[in-house]
């Protein structure tokens, strides 16, 4: 039948409707199936038992889910089945394409309203596709349970499996994450929250524009349709559902098509224009009988049957209940003849188990034959290997005791290794200790000099100054003095700030002092200061007794904390230095053990600087050591 243009001011409707001048297009679609698939079938014809033909059942069912064909899905998924239970191949390699084949069924049993029949399929081919690994169909299985879910009034449950379902695959598989956004849409829509149903359909809406999928824009313009006839705006829904079924028309997309067309005529069903709903339902219902849909029949039938009653035209109403009866009966039926089907396949099965265990049988005889032959060939090698084995014996003990003596000396290598390590460790603590004993005697040195230098001149200042005249020439002499004591005190204090400290930034120090200390790879040590250029600008003093203790406290997890790593956090806030030094060793209880000379050392140093000193540690929890210092920022000028 080609297309029929009708006008609702055409049908003789109630007076109080006959404003409406809507225009809607109705038509049946030839069933061309024989030939777009025969390619399909004649592949099938060629194709060898096994994957070639799983291939061609799977391309056959998808393009007859698309063309809403109910019963070919049906058919194709149980031919599947049923020809997998003859396939001669391990479980491992069957579960994904039972994870196929049930999907498909799911899909079949949907479309004929057999929605219980359906859940279940769809869980058998999640569980298959779990076990074969397969996330595609772990999806599409789970997206086939989530729509049956809703359709029973179970969104909450729909919406649950779909969030997780995106969160496990949804980057993986962004054209079934379209129909899965759709879907929550539907179960928002179903449950009225009307405003997160529109962000969903709108969110699928551009990622089906942005992937060019037009079947999938189609989808959601349908369901926009839904929304927007849930909130009573009956102009936008006809526009969306005539729109929609004309371009799935034009494209080849049946099973939108059919959806579209039905919801047009429950429209006008709703806004009380019963005969044009007749029409619409007459249109759906032969597309739906040529499609062998059940479940649009059904969905037609129930409506028109009530369009006619409402009419009061209770003969044609009467005519198709009747009609509907016979429907529900072909439902039943087909779901009968599931479960039949499903019987079928496991007595085949089990036939198919006896035949497999009667081959067994003979192959059991077989064996045994075999096994009686080779006893007999056995008798003869007994003798030899009752020589062959203490020979055997002798060769593995030896192999044994080479073998040992291989462990011992890789043993022992280790052990050398070990010592050497240990050696230079303690050759370079030596030299670290030796360092710091060369600084402390270089600090008394410099402090004797200030005595016995600086000393004198200003106690010569302090005898000229109290017997002070106003002569000129004792002014001028006080002036050189005070000049010359400048000098001295200028000149000393640079011989005071190693050199290191003058050329280098303070931080770069600690780094190369870390930098030495871990080369051998053994200990690993994190360095953080911060702000490091404020840390840099604190006075040569304060950075000289900060780098000792830094030392001494290194000094320390090397010799006794047999740690392997550390942390060592510097920060300046507020004028207030704080150094954090932690290292995961075997630590020690700070109650029972006594301090040492390097903490003792530490604490005086501390001591001198205005600052405080903590320890917290516990045996098996490392140590952590904190010091808190009052700072100023200077430069290497006097």
């Amino acid at each position: 039948m080609g297309f029929s243009n009708l006008y609702a001011q055409d049908v003789d409707v109630d007076s109080t409707k006959t404003n409406n001048t809507q225009r809607v297009t109705f038509s049946t679609i030839p069933n061309n199936r024989e030939a777009s698939l025969k390619p399909y079938y004649e592949a099938l014809k060629n194709a060898t038992f096994g994957s070639q033909r799983f291939s061609v059942f799977e391309q056959l069912a998808e393009l007859h889910i698309k063309k809403g064909n109910t019963d070919s899905i049906l058919h194709y998924g149980n031919l599947y089945v049923k020809e997998l239970g003859n396939w001669e191949k391990p479980d491992s390699e069957k579960h994904l394409h039972y994870a196929r084949a049930h999907y498909f069924l799911g899909i079949g049993s949907h479309f004929n309203g057999l929605l219980d029949k359906s859940v279940e399929w769809h869980i058998k081919g999640l569980q298959d596709a779990e076990s074969a690994n397969s996330n595609e169909f772990q999806y599409k299985n789970k997206i086939g349970l989530a729509h049956n879910y809703i359709l029973k009034l179970e969104s909450d449950k729909a919406l649950e499996v779909l969030t997780k379902a995106i969160l496990d695959f949804g980057t993986e598989f962004p054209d079934l994450t379209i129909k899965s956004i759709i879907f929550i849409g539907n179960a928002h829509l179903a449950k009225q929250e009307y405003e997160l149903a529109k962000n969903r359909y709108d969110e699928a809406l551009r990622m089906a524009t942005d992937f060019k999928d037009f079947e999938k824009e189609l989808s959601v313009k349908l369901e926009l349709g839904k929304l927007a006839e849930a909130q009573e705006n009956y102009e936008k829904a006809f526009q969306d559902y005539e729109s929609v079924r004309n371009q799935a028309l034009s494209n080849g997309f049946t099973a939108i098509y059919f959806e579209g067309s039905l919801l047009l005529a429950k429209l006008y069903y709703k806004e009380e224009l019963y005969k044009m709903a007749n029409i619409a339902l007459s249109f759906a219902y032969i597309n739906a009988i040529d499609r062998e849909n059940l479940q649009f029949q059904r969905e037609a039938l129930i409506i028109q049957a009530r369009s006619f009653a409402k009419l009061e035209d209770y003969k044609n109403a009467y005519a198709v209940m009747t009609q509907l009866f016979g429907i529900n009966n072909q439902i039943n039926t087909k779901q009968q003849r599931e479960i039949i089907k499903e019987l079928e396949i496991q007595y085949e099965t089990l036939e198919k188990e006896k035949a497999i265990s009667d081959l067994e049988e003979e192959q059991i005889e077989k064996t045994a034959e075999l096994e009686r032959q080779k006893t007999i060939k056995n008798a003869f090698l007994i003798g030899f290997l009752i020589i062959l084995i203490p020979i055997i014996a002798l060769l593995y003990v030896y192999y044994q005791k080479i073998q040992t003596q291989s462990e011992l000396s890789r043993k022992q290598e280790e052990i050398n290794i070990q010592k050497v390590a240990s050696l230079k460790q303690k050759q370079e603590l030596d030299l670290i200790k030796a360092s710091m004993e060369g600084q402390d005697e270089e600090r008394k040195r410099i402090a004797q000099e200030l005595h016995d230098s600086i000393g004198g001149n200003l106690a010569g200042i302090k005898l000229q100054v109290s017997t002070l005249t106003s002569e000129s020439n004792k002014w001028k002499e006080i002036n050189g003095q005070l000049d010359e004591t400048y000098q001295l005190v200028r000149d000393i204090s640079h011989t005071l700030i190693p050199e290191k400290f003058k050329q280098r930034a303070f931080s770069d120090l600690i780094r190369e002092y870390i930098s030495s200390i871990s080369r051998s790879g053994k200990l690993k040590i994190g360095f953080h200061p911060h702000p490091e250029a404020d840390l840099n600008a604190i006075d040569e003093k304060t950075q000289m007794e900060l780098y000792k203790v830094i030392q001494e406290l290194m000094t320390n997890a090397l010799k006794h904390a047999e740690a392997d790593n550390v942390d060592i956090h510097l920060s300046l806030l507020n004028n207030e230095l704080s150094l954090l030094f932690e290292d995961n060793g075997k630590g020690f209880d700070v109650l029972e053990v006594k301090e040492g000379i390097g903490f003792e050392n530490i604490r005086s140093r501390i001591k001198e600087l205005n600052g405080k000193f903590h320890i917290d540690s516990s045996k098996n929890r490392g140590c952590v050591i904190s010091i808190e210092l009052p700072v100023k920022t200077t430069s290497h000028e006097i």
